[in-house]
């Protein structure tokens, strides 16, 4: 199996239960993996073992939030280039991480978001 055959794999990071589900459902449903992240500690810890293909962050979140997970993973030579979509719906949410390559608002609207990840990182189901 190729790189272009494997299912891809998106790095869910929020600390709302309902939103992780949610996504998850979503984003497993449309043939993508997922893991799944309750904060940006937790997702630093899964990059290795999840290696993932694009992430969804959510920028207000306790512990280590989005916009440090953000910064840190810019600084991992090894995830810097994977394409980051923000969640959230922290006011300013736009200027708070420049580099991410789109912008959601919660509630989200999920066949806009499947569009943007299809056009981000493809998908298996073509």
């Amino acid at each position: 199996m190729t790189d272009e055959d494997r299912k891809k794999t998106i790095l869910i990071v929020d600390d709302e239960e309902d939103v992780r589900i949610f996504l998850q459902t979503l984003f497993e449903n449309h043939d993508y993996d997922t893991c799944v992240a309750a904060d940006g500690e937790i997702a630093q810890r899964l990059l290795d073992d999840c290696k993932p293909d694009l992430i969804t962050l959510d920028l207000e979140m306790p512990n280590e939030t989005g916009t440090r997970f953000f910064r840190a993973l810019m600084k991992n030579k090894d995830f810097k280039n994977t394409p980051v979509i923000i969640i959230s719906g922290l006011a300013g949410r736009d200027l708070a991480v420049s580099g991410a390559v789109a912008v959601f608002d919660k509630p989200i609207e999920p066949d806009e978001l499947i569009a943007k990840v299809r056009e981000i990182i493809g998908s298996t189901l073509d």
